[in-house]
């Protein structure tokens, strides 16, 4: 049954950016079934730009402390204030769990994705399962990729949406590397991936977190062309980027997951024992074998990496190109 005009409903998304991307299909089934009603979203501090710029909330705002007693008081406080009818909690972890106790046992009705349990040492997050909450709410959520080109189009007419703002001309491809040492290519493999696109004419671009600036300055120091970005787009600016990009190298970045989500292109590089697996994506994954070297993924040599791109179309070979560049 659909909303009632002027209900308030809260959904819940704190798992991260990657958790946030393939809630896509579930944010738009609830707005469905809720057209008329005022949805707030709670998520991280992190995700909230990127939330006020989708279509599916009227209202976001970040999860507090609910370890600190006082501004998880305040908190509920505040929920109960807005009557909340429903509750989506798309996470299923420990802070919404907590929410929902401290709002007691006379609160909103409550539907709670399934945990997405922990991953194994050195493997990637899990994501929740929807199907359990879709069954019990009564929501139809459609099976289709996330497709983010909302946050594209969003802030499409900014200066700082364009490439040319952060002095970036001509074709350009994007290098993702992950925050995790232990499931990250290494610097050198990024830093000879960088030469080849160089040599081929293709600018290359480090984005990422802020905390892997001294990763790209270590790649800075073997390739000055690397125009390196980390800590310096939002997410809504790194969609607009991987939309225009030629394609991405990526290993374990969440980052990753928004860039397959508006139609970027790529390689992704993982150890064998935790493969990246995509249905519907034009994405060729490259493994490297699990042993002492498996932390660096120091097997994986660029030409292959370069080759690879060459084979799946997405690097323009120009003949008077170095051999090296051409992939052969």
């Amino acid at each position: 049954m659909l909303g009632r005009k002027n209900s308030n409903i809260l959904v819940i998304k704190t798992d991260g950016l990657s958790g946030f991307v393939a809630a896509d299909a579930a944010f738009e089934a609830i707005r469905q079934e809720h057209p008329h009603a005022k949805i707030s979203l709670l998520t991280t501090q992190g995700l909230q730009r990127i939330a006020r710029a989708s279509p599916y909330f009227d209202q976001v705002a970040g999860m507090p402390n609910m370890r600190d007693s006082e501004a998880r008081k305040e908190f509920v406080r505040q929920l109960k204030a807005a009557k909340f009818e429903k509750v989506y909690d798309l996470s299923g972890d420990d802070a919404a769990r907590r929410l929902k106790g401290a709002l007691g046992m006379f609160g909103p009705k409550w539907f709670s994705a399934e945990p997405s349990g922990r991953a194994g040492k050195g493997a990637a997050p899990k994501t929740p399962s929807f199907d359990r909450l879709a069954e019990s709410a009564g929501l139809s959520i459609g099976d289709r990729l996330p497709d983010l080109s909302w946050a594209v189009t969003a802030r499409k007419d900014s200066a700082n949406m364009q490439p040319s703002w952060y002095g970036i001309s001509g074709p350009f491809g994007l290098l993702l590397p992950g925050e995790a040492p232990e499931r990250r290519w290494s610097a050198a493999g990024y830093a000879g991936l960088a030469k080849e696109m160089s040599q081929a004419g293709i600018m290359p671009v480090l984005a990422g977190a802020k905390s892997l600036h001294n990763f790209g300055d270590e790649i800075s120091h073997e390739t000055p062309q690397l125009v390196d970005l980390t800590g310096k787009t939002d997410h809504l600016q790194l969609a607009a980027l991987a939309r225009e990009a030629l394609f991405f190298v990526s290993d374990s970045a969440e980052e990753m997951q928004l860039a397959l989500s508006v139609g970027c292109e790529g390689v992704v590089i993982r150890p064998a024992s935790d493969p990246f697996e995509t249905v519907g994506r034009h994405v060729v994954t490259m493994t490297a074998a699990d042993g002492p070297r498996n932390g660096a993924l120091g097997q994986v040599e660029p030409v292959f990496v370069w080759r690879t791109l060459n084979n799946m179309g997405l690097v323009p070979v120009d003949d008077d190109a170095p051999l090296s560049a051409q992939a052969r």
